[in-house]
């Protein structure tokens, strides 16, 4: 009789045991995942502040991965994940964390350039660009379209634009007839009001390919700008160091006009690889824009690989990354004046 109310005894015993053993597992696999987390944002936060993308590959690889933004979300989770598992001390110091790389983003990637310029800029001649990634359209090319005539830039550069075909050039003419100066090749679209005085097109180090227009002005006093319109790969074990050296090495030649650069680099603007171009040209979202700096992927964009960069013979009113669901890349805008022929 004993040994049968052991039996079922033992019996009851089995069934809540189980959860138990689940939940320990639980933890267990929590607790490992906190640790593997752990040691990625540590060592992607070393990286950013030390060697960022100028070394390996995979050094490279970690801090595209890991923009301030999403350190920031990372650290907040990590918060949370510690605390779950009873870490509390450490889960404050992850909370601390989340604060300061948020404060870092929201004072890097969260622009708020009201240019006193920009008033004074509407009483003188301004002219308006815009830059585009069109490949990857999550609507229709007409769509595309409307968001350019909306704006109605004077200069228009898109890149993965489609084919250079006879009936694409033809389709560019019919859309926009006011730009009488227009480039369609290898991708690339080029619409103008200012007159196109030279084309000449390269390759950059076999990590992408730039369009280089010399525009010519319609006003004697007033001096147009030399415009390069860049697209470089995508490839993220790639370096973009020779690249962007070669565009620099260009770049720096023209140095007596305005340069206007307006391109998909695939490589955000805190990279080390932008450090010779900043000795002549300035990114025009750091000088003058208003809002949010990353540009892809929408719908949620962390990475500010595309930009408008102009050399000290432009004056900026205002720059803009425009919201639109058309593409995954976000539309950069600026307005801005050109330095007169008395200022040379």
């Amino acid at each position: 009789m004993n040994s049968e109310r052991a039996d079922s005894q033992d019996h009851l015993k089995e069934p809540s045991s189980r959860p138990r053993l689940r939940t320990s597992i639980h933890i267990w696999l929590l607790k490992a995942s906190v640790l593997l987390i752990s040691v990625f944002w540590c060592l992607a936060i070393s990286i950013r502040f030390t060697i960022r993308d100028s070394s390996s590959a995979i050094a490279a690889l970690i801090f595209y991965m890991s923009p301030l933004i999403l350190l920031s979300l990372g650290a907040f989770v990590l918060c949370i994940l510690t605390w779950r598992v009873h870490w509390r001390r450490i889960a404050v110091i992850w909370f601390l964390l989340s604060i300061m790389t948020g404060i870092w983003c929201w004072k890097t990637q969260f622009l708020s350039n009201i240019n006193e310029n920009r008033t004074a800029g509407h009483d003188q001649t301004v002219t308006r660009a815009l830059f585009w990634n069109i490949g990857d359209r999550i609507w229709g090319m007409e769509h595309v379209i409307n968001e350019l005539q909306q704006l109605d830039p004077d200069l228009i550069g898109l890149v993965e634009a489609g084919a250079d075909s006879a009936e694409m050039k033809q389709f560019w003419k019919q859309s926009f007839p006011d730009h009488s100066y227009q480039v369609v090749q290898n991708g690339f679209v080029f619409l103008s009001r200012l007159p196109i005085a030279e084309i000449s097109a390269g390759r950059l180090a076999d990590m992408g390919h730039y369009l280089n227009l010399q525009l010519a002005s319609d006003r004697p006093d007033i001096r147009a700008p030399d415009v390069f319109l860049v697209d470089i790969n995508s490839n993220v074990l790639k370096s973009r160091r020779a690249a962007l050296n070669e565009l620099a090495v260009q770049v720096s030649s023209l140095n007596q006009q305005p340069v206007l650069l307006l391109g998909d680099f695939n490589t955000p603007a805190d990279s080390v690889h932008f450090d010779p171009l900043r000795k002549t040209l300035q990114n025009s979202l750091e000088v003058a824009g208003d809002g949010y700096l990353a540009t892809w992927p929408l719908p949620v964009p962390v990475l500010d690989l595309d930009g408008i960069w102009v050399n000290r013979f432009i004056k900026l009113h205002r720059a803009e990354n425009r919201w639109t669901w058309v593409s995954d890349h976000r539309p950069v805008y600026i307005e801005m004046t050109f330095d007169s022929q008395q200022q040379k």
